[in-house]
């Protein structure tokens, strides 16, 4: 077919995206460029305030620890969703920078869900596994002196399921109950309410830099380290530029190897977000920041109690611990029972030659089957055949 007419010149989408990069490039160092000047200058006065303290390792490094991570995977299948959730523990004995002696345990679940809130079922599965675990080490005659953990402590608000979404409030309540049933009977036994308790601390990156946010005259009251007064003046009136440069890329820049900031109660500083299960409000919950090394990320520790139960050397002494526990100054790495327990769940997330799960496509061509042979029906009405004459 033949067409006539003008023809227009046309710019491709490579020619666009190559004139922006020319032309916007110069701009974008230069706001970078200030704002990194900005994190150097005021870096020194973070410090020079309390909200950055130095932290000294354990050397030679002697302990006993234990981690607990969680994994889950899941994958549509016959209307709704198949999942595998895991939780490894691992425990780690640690003599003069040796190891020891090293012991797991594991718990493994593999069912089906529906399609709504998937996440956030999940979510309360990996908890309510993460827990029994920690229950089972609570009963053990030798426990370890801290055990770090990958899930959230406790719950917030923002968790809660909608009411009317029965599937979704039962597991959720199933994992409020396990939450509170753990603290109710365990706490004595936990740091920093038993001076000889076990520390058990969550090990994240949720959070990042709410400790700014406590440097009020409001919210210094929920600080428990020594803090110069001067520092809020100068965070009040720099807050807006904060804001400007974003407060994660603050922390990034300001938090050197074997440093942690100055710890904070987070339910102090946030009163909307209210903790659940609600009857373990009134505990508390403790947040800080570390850094163990020159690659590795930022970690947010997260611990229960609050102002009146911490104080700076008990938190220094946590801190050291575990940062002397990541071994390797690498972009992921964790402090070493957790790095362990998340590697021993690799089996859980292995993917075959297609991307989907192993387990799970075999579970999904088992359960296929099945149902297909009718063997499910069999089995149920194999009691029932009593009655049929």
């Amino acid at each position: 077919m033949k067409m006539d007419g003008i023809k227009n010149e046309n710019t491709t989408m490579s020619q666009s995206i190559v004139a922006n990069i020319q032309l916007g490039l110069p701009a974008t160092i230069s706001k970078l460029s200030s704002k990194m000047r900005f994190i150097d200058r005021i870096a020194p006065v973070l410090k020079d305030g309390g909200v950055i303290r130095n932290i000294e390792l354990l050397n030679p490094i002697t302990i006993n620890a234990s981690g607990i991570a969680c994994s889950n995977r899941s994958s549509n299948a016959f209307g709704g969703i198949l999942y595998v959730a895991g939780a490894v523990r691992q425990d780690i004995l640690i003599k003069d920078g040796t190891i020891y002696k090293t012991r797991q345990d594991s718990k493994v679940e593999v069912d089906e869900i529906d399609d709504i809130d998937s996440q956030k079922k999940l979510k309360f599965i990996d908890i309510i596994n993460a827990y029994k675990l920690l229950t089972e080490l609570m009963e053990q005659q030798e426990k370890p002196e801290i055990v770090l953990l990958d899930i959230p402590l406790l719950l917030e608000r923002a968790d809660a399921p909608l009411e009317n979404r029965t599937d979704i409030v039962n597991i959720y309540n199933k994992c409020k109950k396990s939450i509170l049933t753990f603290w109710e009977k365990y706490k004595n036994d936990v740091y920093p309410f038993n001076k000889n308790g076990v520390k058990i601390a969550s090990v994240g990156n949720k959070k990042f830099g709410a400790v700014v946010f406590a440097l009020s005259n409001e919210n210094i009251k929920y600080i428990p380290d020594k803090i110069d007064k001067k520092i809020i003046e100068k965070i009040e009136g720099l807050m807006p530029k904060l804001q400007e440069v974003g407060i994660k890329r603050l922390m990034t820049g300001i938090l050197v190897k074997k440093t942690r900031t100055a710890a904070f109660q987070y339910d102090g500083i946030n009163k909307d977000n209210r903790l659940e299960p609600e009857e373990l409000r009134d505990i508390g919950i403790m947040g800080m920041h570390i850094k163990a090394g020159n690659s590795t990320p930022p970690l947010l520790v997260e611990v229960l109690g609050n102002v009146s139960d911490w104080n700076s050397c008990m938190l220094d002494e946590l801190a050291s611990q575990i940062i002397s526990l990541i071994i390797f100054d690498q972009e992921k790495s964790l402090p070493m029972p957790l790095w362990y327990a998340k590697y021993a769940l690799k089996p859980i997330e292995a993917n075959n030659g297609n991307g989907k799960n192993r387990i799970l496509e075999y579970y999904k061509v088992q359960a296929r089957e099945s149902l297909k042979n009718e063997e499910l029906e069999n089995i149920w009405k194999e009691n029932l055949d009593v009655f049929e004459e």
